[in-house]
């Protein structure tokens, strides 16, 4: 451990690594703007990462794995989607460029799938826009490999109860709600958050089917179809949001229109049904 250390000291001065984040195994220090150092306190957890990106390779959707230094991997660089949309407003961000974005996110998680890897952490935490404007997936510490066990979970709103393997459909799930929050600019029910027993409350609203209302959301159908388990592979997923992209902006407001009106006459229908008197 003592020599691996001083291999990775003796390449960066400790004074020159900016400091990004830092996990339970890992910390990441940034290099240059191009590189990031990812530093593990785990070496049993360096060695799945390792093993995913080389397994990966080069992909438009995966941050260029650039080797291993000591108990630390280099890798390509980019700015964290969620600080993204915290610091420049999710609000001013235009529809068009958030699809793009999802489209990316989509099909980075699509081909791990066709990898054989889950991911089993997905959310806006876990991915990066690179200088290029690249949406990338990183943070593959603990995920599961063709079938083994995942030493990471989701994000307490990203996922139901009770806690099952971490599978296609729960990654599939909790790209709903990076979806959401996305477009949104904060995670569904953001609000529980600072609840003692947020963890309880918004599972307990999942298992009854209650989801946030995104009936005039861009993309509320598709987020609805994750949180539901009607989609079965990534592929699904990315193809429905092509669709979306290809429609003009009139014509995304349309459905959202129609799509509103529906659920709100639905509403008014159930509501009239049960203020109707039983007749002998």
């Amino acid at each position: 451990m003592d020599s691996d250390r001083t291999s990775v000291n003796a390449l960066f001065s400790e004074d020159l690594l900016e400091f990004l984040a830092s996990g339970k195994s890992s910390v990441a220090y940034g290099i240059d703007d191009e590189r990031v150092l990812k530093d593990f306190h785990d070496r049993e957890l360096i060695d799945v990462e390792r093993r995913v990106y080389i397994r990966l390779g080069l992909h438009p959707n995966i941050p260029k794995y650039l080797g291993s230094v000591g108990d630390g991997i280099l890798l390509e660089r980019g700015q964290v989607l969620r600080k993204i949309l915290q610091q420049q407003g999710a609000d001013l961000i235009s529809v068009e460029r958030k699809v793009q974005w999802l489209t990316q996110a989509a099909q980075g998680l699509q081909y791990i799938h066709d990898n054989n890897i889950i991911h089993a952490d997905v959310g806006c935490h876990n991915m990066i826009l690179t200088r290029q404007g690249e949406l990338k997936i990183i943070d593959f510490e603990g995920s599961s490999i063709d079938g083994g066990p995942a030493d990471s979970y989701y994000e307490w709103f990203s996922y139901r109860r009770p806690p099952s393997e971490p599978s296609v459909g729960t990654d599939i799930f909790a790209f709903g709600c990076a979806v959401y929050e996305t477009i949104t600019g904060r995670p569904p029910y953001h609000e529980l958050e600072s609840s003692e027993d947020s963890r309880k409350l918004i599972h307990d609203r999942y298992d009854a089917g209650i989801f946030p209302d995104v009936a005039s959301l861009p993309l509320g159908a598709l987020m609805q179809k994750c949180w539901h388990n009607d989609f079965t592979s990534m592929n699904e997923v990315v193809q429905e949001i092509r669709v979306f992209g290809q429609l003009s902006l009139p014509e995304q407001i349309r459905s959202l229109i129609v799509r509103a009106a529906a659920m709100f006459t639905s509403s008014c229908i159930s509501l009239n049904n049960r203020k109707r008197p039983n007749l002998p």
